[in-house]
């Protein structure tokens, strides 16, 4: 059979990639060698990647059959590649975070049945890359992350950002003739894989766990060469995917070694104590701070000139906020903010947020401290030459993770085309349960986005799911006019379901999670999987929610991880005796899933199965902990002993399980924690009560 991909004279490089990815599906799928030409010739079909009827919207696209031919073009040729993978779905193909899964049988050639113009319900769908944690993207090496950016791109995600931390490697810059001189990953932490490591097949001989692009590099100067690489690779692949790029860096933490040259400087509260911070006699408007923080983001943007947005943070910590005031009073001097709303109003609004993770205390800080950073911003931000960029527009400004009672006064401060992306909560669930904050949001005269945490790393390693809370606020968001979302996340492997309701949903309105979750079951393993595993799902789902509720921390992948099991032995929590039932239920559910699906679908719902089995071995072994430390406090050695080997095997056990379906670097990051944090802490405690 004969057939041509006509692009048009000159086409766009994504136009002329588009094309080449449809001749791929085509030899793939049906077994047939089409040809890519610029001008239509003689063919038995032809697709037509150029139209004069294209769409006037960049990210809109069409897509229509008429007899022989298709026409799949878009307003853009991004869109015009999104079109392309619109059309390779309708022949059965399933996109997924680590790869496509394929129909059995495809039938005869032919071109799928449709006449539709699509255009996105939110136009911002980012996912987040880099970040923290062995366990999330800052393990990924570059080839890893352009496999992902090519999913996302064919589920049509149009943007990423990298989310830098001051004691990495990524940049490098001087400051009052002191070098920056760290540069670390994760929080500083080392993980060594040695002989008795659970899993230590998957780590290929390393007798150390790190991101394979900085492995064995010890010198700051190379690491830093190696690492600015790495995330000009992802910007670059990025990019070349028609996705915009951005990153999020910190301007009120520095690496310790600048305390030396500012006066009273104190180490700022956050995992590893790698960053210190202004101290508490340090005005807002230090001339000193301002010129540190002017260094740092003058370096990030000459240093990665080709990001479109940079994401100026709030601190995780607010401090100062004795300051509040005098910040306050100086920005209303220049922005006139007090005729939106006062400083005493948004304490008081904040003092009634009790369902606000730690608490309206922590919400209150959290105004005072913001109101000292937007401060601060402000005066960085006057001058303009800061955010410019050679032969090109000035750098986008998206403030990060601003105090939702300040939201309302953002459309006084600039500059001109800034963004806002909203924190409300860690979780989705919690940020449901306060939906009405959203409103403080001004939608209608800034451009809003919102951050979405498909996964938190407060519920920590075990199978969560956070996709009905994010259709609650996405609802919202089209509903009140937002730009899109930020993902926030750490392993992929559980998030398929997510990751495919936020790309349908947002360009078939009405799409549900069900709905979601249904057409993903199908088309991966077949009907008969549809019902147990879309059940699962929604297991996993109500086990995010109790997380949430009653057990945040349990598997927090820090120092305390599972030894706070052995500490706190006091504490019981019947909530997580139901969740261990729950992930048993669901387990049932998956195997049934698995034995029905079709030979393809098998390996990704035995993932599932696999992690299912890791969480329920993981609590038994937290159990067994428990008792050790009922028995540790109560003095009979021997009796916590027996009850610490028993969870030294289970939770081996839970890593071996774990491990025989690791996908990536982010499952092995948790492989490599789990022997860090788990094995060697309990080993240690073992020595201690046998000795």
């Amino acid at each position: 059979m004969n057939i041509q991909i006509v692009t048009g004279r000159d086409p766009a490089e994504l136009v002329s990639f588009a094309a080449v990815e449809l001749h791929r599906y085509i030899r793939d799928l049906f077994d047939i060698d089409a040809v890519i030409a610029e001008q239509a010739g003689q063919a038995d079909a032809t697709a037509y990647l150029v139209s004069d009827n294209a769409p006037s919207d960049d990210q809109a696209f069409l897509l229509r059959r008429s007899g022989a031919d298709i026409t799949a073009v878009g307003g853009s040729p991004r869109a015009t590649m999104w079109t392309v993978y619109e059309l390779v779905e309708r022949w059965g193909v399933q996109y997924t975070l680590h790869g496509d899964i394929l129909p059995d049988d495809v039938g005869d050639f032919t071109w799928p049945d449709v006449d539709e113009t699509f255009t996105p319900n939110l136009t911002n769908r980012c996912w987040r890359l880099i970040n923290d944690f062995s366990c999330g993207p800052e393990s990924w090496g570059l080839a890893a992350v352009e496999r992902f950016i090519d999913q996302i791109a064919k589920m049509k995600y149009n943007e990423v950002f990298l989310s830098f931390w001051p004691w990495q490697s990524y940049i490098h810059y001087s400051f009052k003739a002191v070098d920056k001189s760290t540069g670390t990953s994760w929080f500083g932490w080392d993980y060594p894989i040695d002989d008795d490591a659970a899993g230590k097949e998957i780590f290929d001989g390393a007798t150390e766990f790190e991101n394979p692009d900085l492995a064995g590099i010890t010198d700051y100067q190379q690491r830093h060469e190696a690492a600015r690489a790495q995330a000009q690779g992802i910007i670059d692949h990025a990019r070349a995917r028609g996705m915009q790029a951005g990153m999020a860096i910190q301007l009120f933490e520095f690496p310790l070694e600048f305390m030396d040259v500012l006066p009273g400087a104190v180490v700022a509260e956050q995992c590893g104590y790698l960053t210190c911070r202004a101290g508490e006699g340090t005005a807002p408007d230090d001339p000193l701070i301002i010129e540190l923080a002017r260094t740092i983001l003058r370096a990030f943007i000459e240093t990665y000139p080709d990001a479109d947005f940079v994401y100026l943070g709030m601190p995780e910590h607010r401090v100062l906020a004795e300051q509040a005031p005098a910040a306050w009073a100086a920005l209303d001097e220049k922005f006139g903010i007090s005729e939106v709303t006062s400083l005493d109003n948004a304490v008081e609004a904040a003092s009634k947020r009790h369902l606000i993770h730690g608490g309206s205390e922590r919400q209150v800080t959290r105004v005072k401290g913001d109101i000292i950073s937007l401060g601060v911003l402000a005066t960085l931000l006057e001058d303009e030459s800061v955010l410019q960029r050679p032969d090109r527009e000035p750098v986008r400004v998206v403030y990060d993770g601003l105090v939702d009672e300040l939201l309302p006064i953002m459309p006084r401060l600039g500059p001109a085309g800034a963004q806002q992306l909203i924190f409300i909560d860690y979780t989705a669930r919690r940020v449901v349960d306060q939906i009405e904050a959203m409103d403080c949001a001004p939608a209608g005269q800034v451009g809003c986005r919102f951050i979405f945490t498909l996964a938190d790393d407060n519920v920590g390693v075990l199978p969560q799911l956070s996709t009905r809370p994010l259709h609650d606020m996405a609802t919202q968001m089209r509903a009140k006019g937002w730009l899109g979302f930020n993902t926030r996340y750490w392993m992929i492997g559980d998030l398929d379901p997510t990751a495919h309701y936020l790309a349908r949903s947002c360009w078939v309105d009405g799409m549900t999670p069900d709905d979601a979750f249904a057409e993903l079951a199908e088309k991966v393993c077949g009907t008969d999987s549809v019902k147990p595993l879309c059940r699962v799902w929604n297991i996993i789902e109500d086990i995010t929610d109790t997380f949430d509720k009653d057990g945040m921390g349990y598997a927090f992948p820090v120092e305390m991880m599972i030894m706070k099991h052995f500490n706190n032995a006091d504490i019981h929590n019947p909530a997580m005796c139901r969740v261990r039932e729950q992930y048993e239920e669901a387990l049932v559910l998956a195997i049934e899933a698995h034995d029905k699906a079709r030979p393809a679908g098998r390996a990704f719902v035995n993932y599932f199965v696999q992690r299912l089995r890791f969480a329920m071995q993981y609590m038994d072994g937290c159990v067994e902990l428990r008792e050790a430390g009922i028995a540790a406090r109560d003095e009979n050695n021997d009796q916590a002993a027996g009850h610490l080997e028993k969870a030294i095997a289970l939770v081996r056990q839970s890593a071996e399980t774990y491990a025989a379906v690791a996908k990536d670097n982010s499952d092995r990051g948790v492989i490599a924690t789990l022997h860090r944090e788990c094995f060697m802490r309990m080993r240690e405690k073992l020595a201690e009560l046998t000795s």
